[in-house]
């Protein structure tokens, strides 16, 4: 039985791209005003790299939103996920004590970032 799973970071990436998206915003041009390169910013939007508190903050500011808006709609989006059963983890660090032990263990099911988490909440959101 596979167990569809996903990241905070991952789901904060599709939020922060769908309002950039909403805004009009190319993802070169967020990626200037929070001072990251293109590609920088692509993994941190895709899921692949994980935002730090600082850059949600700066995110927020580049798109001229309240954080406030930002954590509602990613307590929103998780609220949603885990509600058609797709689990909300946390990725284990590769200099983690717990590295060593996941490291031994098999995978359960697909890990979603980036475009498929976007294609999976539309797909879920179109439902209604």
């Amino acid at each position: 039985m596979s167990v569809e799973q996903t990241s905070y970071s991952a789901v904060l990436g599709v939020v922060l791209r769908n309002l950039r998206i909403d805004h009009g915003i190319e993802q070169s041009d967020m990626a200037a005003r929070m001072g990251l390169s293109q590609a920088s910013y692509s993994r941190l939007e895709g899921g692949i790299s994980v935002f730090s508190v600082d850059q949600m903050y700066q995110a927020a500011g580049a798109l001229s939103v309240s954080d406030e808006e930002i954590s509602n709609r990613i307590c929103q989006t998780v609220a949603h996920l885990r509600a058609n059963g797709v689990r909300i983890v946390h990725p284990v660090r590769k200099n983690s004590t717990q590295s060593q032990k996941e490291s031994s263990k098999s995978g359960v099911g697909g890990f979603l970032t980036g475009a498929t988490l976007g294609a999976l909440l539309m797909g879920l959101l179109s439902k209604k």
